[in-house]
């Protein structure tokens, strides 16, 4: 099976949320910010990609998924197919977990495709390429990484918009991606 690492996905797999014990154990990672624009920060592991790690339990054997894709799944009740693919559509940001369009908000992770997701990737000149050629355009993958880990580290007591706001602006990166 190939690896989708914009998508954050394994291809070939669908997505299934597990119990609500688990659910509660994915959502005790998650910070949300207060303001109707915010974004729900996974405050728990981040991978060398920028995006965050949560492990489940399938048959017996342990299993990383992506939160974002993991939230969007709980969100719309469903599995995910292996198909779709979770975007960051309003923020961006890798381990923004924000599905849910229960507050005033926008919901920042939607539910889309891999060719809208590589369409939004060239629009954002984060990346591109002509036939089996992939160009990468953005910040390599540690800067990325350290700005996600910047930005658990500023909600890992609770949402503090000073801190959040130190953790977005001051890095080598001008964006997550």
């Amino acid at each position: 099976m190939g690896r989708n690492r914009a998508a954050g996905n394994i291809m070939g797999e669908t997505l299934v949320v597990g119990d609500a014990a688990e659910q509660r154990r994915f959502w005790n990672h998650v910070v949300r910010g207060p303001g109707e624009r915010d974004c729900w920060i996974y405050a728990a592991a981040v991978s060398d990609d920028g995006y965050g790690r949560f492990w489940v339990s399938r048959n017996g054997r342990q299993k990383v998924v992506r939160p974002h894709r993991y939230a969007l799944a709980i969100e719309l009740g469903r599995p995910l197919n292996a198909d779709e693919v979770a975007l960051h559509e309003v923020c961006d940001n890798p381990i923004c977990v924000r599905a849910s369009s229960e507050t005033l908000g926008r919901p920042h992770v939607v539910l889309g495709t891999q060719a809208q997701n590589l369409a939004g990737m060239g629009a954002k000149g984060r990346g591109g390429g002509r036939g089996q050629t992939w160009h990468w355009y953005g910040p390599d993958r540690a800067a990325r990484a350290a700005r996600s880990r910047a930005l658990r580290e500023a909600v890992r007591n609770g949402w503090d918009d000073e801190k959040v706001q130190h953790a977005l602006l001051h890095s080598d990166v001008p964006t997550l991606f």
